[in-house]
């Protein structure tokens, strides 16, 4: 009964943490995505035209701006995933175009270490169901998580491809800072394998990003080669 007591007690006080920073990084949302929107705001000014060191500047407080959000997203993800309230909306998109809009907009990204994206599309049927909101996310992570392994000046490889009745994307960097017995513990919580990176990981973006392609029924892994490459590859069903 003592043991049994203590048990009780240790699983409501994890509870009463997860629900404290669930609570927190729910309400960081509104101060950072208001930010991220003044910001594009300031930038997209046309009658006050930006110096060179004006949009540096605003390009670096954007990207801070930027991480903290996916970062808080990440966390709430991992709310839900504890606490089994979480829930896809699958609706038919174009894959091909979330995938050039999202490395379009994550340009902030790779400007920071002047990073080259090739973009490699062998899709011609690009149409499948899925949760636009979710897949853009693990999207992002990925690509986050590719430019903070990757040199400066390297480049990063994205390609999507297709099968009967899947659709999938591979993104590959250069180098590998990776040391790791099964490729498959990079996908679990709070494990973050850098080990040249300098930059601050959670070790919740691959976690998350891999509890999203699972919910929709696809699958994810990880290729690599010490001081070679990295490339992460996931597929999701059409439907």
């Amino acid at each position: 009964m003592f043991i049994l007591d203590i048990k009780l007690k240790q699983k409501k006080e994890f509870t009463d943490k997860e629900s404290l920073l669930a609570m927190v990084s729910h309400d960081l949302k509104n101060p950072v995505n208001s930010g991220i929107l003044a910001v594009k705001l300031l930038q997209s000014a046309a009658e006050s035209p930006l110096n060179k060191f004006q949009k540096e500047l605003l390009n670096s407080v954007l990207y801070g701006f930027l991480y903290m959000q996916n970062l808080i997203e990440n966390v709430l993800d991992r709310y839900k995933f504890v606490n089994d309230v979480y829930t896809i909306n699958k609706n038919p998109f174009d894959f091909a175009s979330l995938v050039k809009i999202t490395i379009d907009e994550a340009r902030y990204i790779f400007s920071e270490k002047e990073q080259k994206v090739k973009f490699l599309n062998e899709i011609k049927n690009p149409m499948a169901e899925f949760d636009l909101l979710e897949i853009t996310r693990a999207i992002n992570n990925l690509i986050s998580n590719a430019s903070i392994y990757s040199p400066s000046k390297s480049e990063i490889i994205i390609k999507i491809f297709e099968d009967k009745d899947n659709v999938g994307l591979s993104i590959e960097n250069a180098g590998c800072s990776f040391d790791f017995d099964n490729p498959n513990e990079i996908f679990e919580k709070f494990v973050s394998k850098g080990t040249k990176s300098k930059s601050i990981a959670s070790g919740l973006g691959l976690y998350i990003t891999k509890k999203i392609i699972d919910a929709h029924g696809g699958n994810i892994f990880v290729e690599s080669q010490i001081n070679k490459f990295t490339r992460f590859t996931f597929k999701i069903p059409r439907k």
